[in-house]
Order: C-alpha cells, then structure tokens, then sequence
C-alpha cells in the first residue's frame, strides 16, 4: 500500500482503519514527535500533542502520512494571509528516515493542493529546503 497524505483537525478523525486503542492517533503521532527531533521545536511529544490540539482550534490542520494503516509522519498546515501555506513541525518515524519519504509526502500535500492558488512556504530552513526540492 503507498504512502497517502490525509488532513485531520481532529485527532479523532478516522483515517486508520484498523485501531486497538482508544486513541490510537494521537498516541502514534505523539510517539512520533518524540522520537524524531529533527524537524520541530518540541521537547517531547506530549508538547507536539498539546500544541496541536489549540492549533486545531485556530483553523491549522495536520497532514498525516498513512502507509500500511499506520502513521508514519506528520506535517503542520497553516494557512496564512496572501494565499500562503506554511508547512512547519514535520516529524518522520524513524525507520522511514532518509528514505526520500519527506519529499514523497511533501510533494503529495502540494499535489492535492494544486487546484487552488497557495503557495507553500516554511520558516523551518530544512522544510522549505524540501519544498523547493520537490517544486522543480
């Protein structure tokens, strides 16, 4: 099965098939912002958890990889002023690191955006580095 960007705004969202706890979302994606540092300021993934919970209630989403029903990375979404998309916050789980997965993903979200007028941007250096990289 490939890899698939879906957006929540909702850790109950239901983009698992298959789940065997409550919560089951929101405890992956918590694990991944903890073991994965590179690409975000969290210290720890209860952070990650919390910080995205109120920035569910501003409008930003998250775009969330699924491969094999599982997790796999995830992405902030905030749109701003003047058609602007800033990607920031990604996290990867670490057996999928340097596989090219972060630009796979990255140019999945630009690709289901295409239709509209955004641009995508990041205030992380390594994020934006990946947009430009797939834009090409």
């Amino acid at each position: 099965m490939p890899l698939e960007a879906v957006t929540i705004n909702d850790f109950n969202t239901p983009v698992m098939r298959e789940t065997t706890q409550a919560d089951e979302l929101k405890h992956r994606l918590q694990d991944l912002y903890e073991n994965d540092k590179e690409y975000h300021h969290f210290q720890t993934g209860r952070e990650a958890i919390a910080y995205f919970q109120r920035a569910f209630a501003d409008n930003h989403q998250l775009y969330v990889g699924i491969f094999n029903d599982k997790p796999i990375c995830a992405i902030e979404c905030r749109y701003q002023p003047n058609n602007l998309i800033n990607l920031q916050q990604l996290a990867m789980h670490q057996e999928n690191k340097n596989r090219g997965i972060e630009e796979q993903f990255i140019r999945q979200i630009l690709q289901m955006n295409k239709n509209n007028s955004y641009s995508f941007v990041s205030n992380e250096q390594k994020i934006d580095e990946i947009i430009k990289k797939v834009k090409k």
